[in-house]
């Protein structure tokens, strides 16, 4: 095992929303009006929010300290605050016994005041920002790419890599934020998300103006069967 979190994502299908997130879109919509919050400034801002839900619907949010989080840091702070009001929190349950998870949703301030549209979900929110066919297209692409031969671990484990898009749609400046603990393993990730640079990207927008863009990728690695 090259390594692995001490919280487990919710098992694929499993909702951690009551609702689903078009439901929680809408709520984060909701709560922004009612509660008077405000714009993000930077237009381009975006952040997928990481969060942990306890089995008595109880979360807290993912600590932070990369460039990502730094770069989008009002995004950041939007969903972190408008996560206090939400109280619709679904526990994953695994062989019918409740278990504390982790979930994320992509926040983009700009499409969740005035621009918002009932029933967003995260892949309309990735489509509008410029994500290739949205972010879950987008990570099954750079899977292919990956070459894992060679390695051979017993659990699942997480890594999460940032990278850049300019403002002439070009991805940049891939780093790992997470390292698996294995130099060549991580090497090859690297080497893998490097080869989606030919994919053109739609550059996020201020204003009208093409801007760099900043992502955060989590990519889950299952054992071989």
């Amino acid at each position: 095992m090259l390594g692995q979190g001490t919280v487990a994502d919710y098992p694929k299908g499993m909702e951690s929303y009551e609702g689903g997130e078009v439901q929680f879109y809408r709520d984060f919509h909701q709560i922004l009006i009612d509660k008077g919050l405000k714009p993000c400034e930077n237009k381009s801002e975006f952040y997928n929010l990481k969060i942990v839900v306890y089995e008595d619907t109880s979360v807290k949010y993912g600590i932070d300290n990369s460039e990502t989080a730094s770069k989008n840091k009002c995004a950041l702070e939007l969903g972190v605050k408008v996560l206090e009001y939400m109280n619709k929190w679904k526990p994953a349950v695994i062989n019918g016994i409740k278990k504390t998870a982790v979930t994320s949703f992509l926040i983009v301030p700009d499409l969740m005041f005035s621009r918002y549209e009932d029933g967003y979900t995260a892949k309309d929110l990735a489509r509008l920002l410029g994500l290739p066919g949205g972010i879950n297209s987008f990570r099954a692409e750079v899977a292919k790419q990956i070459d894992l031969n060679g390695f051979v671990w017993t659990q699942p484990f997480k890594l999460v890599v940032n990278f850049s898009v300019s403002k002439e749609g070009k991805m940049e400046n891939v780093k790992l934020q997470e390292s698996s603990g294995n130099t060549e393993f991580d090497q090859r990730i690297i080497d893998g998300i490097k080869r989606m640079r030919k994919k053109k990207w739609t550059p996020a927008k201020r204003y009208g103006e093409p801007v760099e863009s900043f992502y955060t990728l989590p990519l889950t690695f299952h054992p071989p069967k």
